[in-house]
């Protein structure tokens, strides 16, 4: 009984593998072919050779043993690769478009696309597509008709929407953004200028306090002078990732950079991961001298935030220090307080001016002597963190701490 029972699974196991086809997709277009080892079944779908159109044979081959007993094809299917003439190489063209990785390029619905560095909380049906990239080109050239890339890495993606500013792409189950490449961004090179920019997608920002915050996003209220006040005095910032422990802390200024609108609702929502704690990285600093070399308390480091480590900001001979920020000129104590600047961010930034300032052995103070202004960042034993803006000739030993 046991062999008889045997025989019948050994028997239906054999049959399942010599009928029971496995469906195969091929890189032609669309083509899906059904094999097994006594027969095989492939419905076409694949773009004729050398076309320069989205022209494509259709049809049912069916074979039996290897021998072939029907085809439907109206056209001989050829095994010859797409040829496409006068490939255009990418080193031939000068494609510039900020916030946009151009060498990652895909053609959709005759539109050309870039990969967008900007992060994006798709809330579309990642199942649902109108299109797919089925065409692999090399990665120097430039894709010439629909659903061709030169990006291996969202070959065989799904289109999940697109238009003639953006389209998104399912990669590995992941929404991904690309944006239009316009044609004033593609320029030959021949009688160009090569510095010329072109951009793609302008890039902004502003400041905003810290109202609530998780780790998947932020709501802020935009300061007062933004241009984003007037979109709403509350901006959910959504984040691409979870920030899983890491908070910013309510009632910190910090500063939000997006590329793109500004989503309407309330809050309004913005999808950006980019946030700057430490004010705006480039800016001037202009002082204006003093008749006499007092050190005057401007502020403590904890009236901008309260959680902000305690220590004083001083000017030493100077009666004005300024900032210039954006092509807009405050007072220092203006942008610290708008969360333009912070103390740290203008430590962080004398430390990349000065890789090698002057250091002393008092627990770690630095001085940092600029042309028409210096900078001394305190940091001794005894737990002074005081920062100093003065005379190009300001000492340590000048304050007399």
């Amino acid at each position: 009984m046991k062999k008889k029972n045997i025989l019948i699974i050994a028997i239906i196991v054999l049959l399942v593998i010599l009928l029971f086809p496995i469906p195969m997709k091929l890189k032609d277009g669309g083509t899906v072919e059904y094999k097994a080892l006594l027969y095989s079944i492939t419905k076409y779908h694949k773009l004729a050779p050398e076309s320069s159109k989205k022209e494509y044979i259709d049809g049912v081959s069916i074979k039996i043993l290897g021998m072939e007993i029907i085809n439907t094809t109206n056209n001989k299917i050829e095994e010859t690769p797409k040829v496409i003439e006068k490939r255009t190489k990418l080193k031939d063209l000068k494609i510039t478009a900020k916030n946009i990785d151009s060498t990652k390029l895909v053609k959709f619905d005759n539109v050309l696309y870039g990969k967008s560095n900007a992060l994006i909380d798709y809330a579309g049906d990642l199942n649902k597509s109108i299109g797919k990239i089925d065409f692999l080109i090399g990665e120097e050239y430039m894709p010439g008709i629909n659903g061709e890339t030169n990006c291996k890495e969202i070959f065989n993606a799904s289109v999940l929407e697109a238009n003639e500013k953006s389209m998104v792409l399912n990669v590995d189950n992941v929404a991904i953004l690309f944006e239009s490449i316009d044609k004033e961004n593609i320029k030959k090179l021949n009688g160009e200028d090569e510095n010329t920019e072109y951009t793609c997608g302008e890039i902004h920002s502003f400041v905003g306090t810290v109202l609530e915050e998780t780790t998947t996003y932020m709501i802020v209220e935009p300061n007062e002078d933004e241009r984003e006040r007037k979109s709403s005095d509350k901006i959910q910032i959504n984040y691409a990732t979870d920030h899983k422990d890491y908070l910013y802390g309510i009632g910190r200024k910090v500063i939000i950079e997006y590329n793109g609108a500004i989503k309407e609702s309330y809050p309004a929502q913005i999808n950006t991961d980019y946030i700057l704690t430490e004010g705006y990285e480039n800016f001037t600093l202009t002082v204006k001298k003093s008749e006499n070399m007092n050190k005057t308390k401007i502020l403590n480091n904890t009236e901008l935030y309260k959680n902000n480590s305690e220590f004083n900001l001083y000017y030493y001979g100077l009666d004005e220090v300024n900032v210039t920020i954006k092509g807009q000129t405050m007072s220092l104590e203006k942008a610290l307080k708008s969360g333009k600047m912070t103390l740290d961010g203008l430590i962080i930034k004398a430390n990349k001016d000065f890789p090698n300032a002057t250091s002393y052995d008092d627990g770690g103070s630095v001085e940092y002597h600029y042309e028409n202004y210096s900078i001394i960042k305190v940091h001794k034993l005894d737990g002074n963190r005081d920062v100093y803006i003065g005379v190009p000739s300001m000492k340590l030993n000048d304050l007399k701490l």
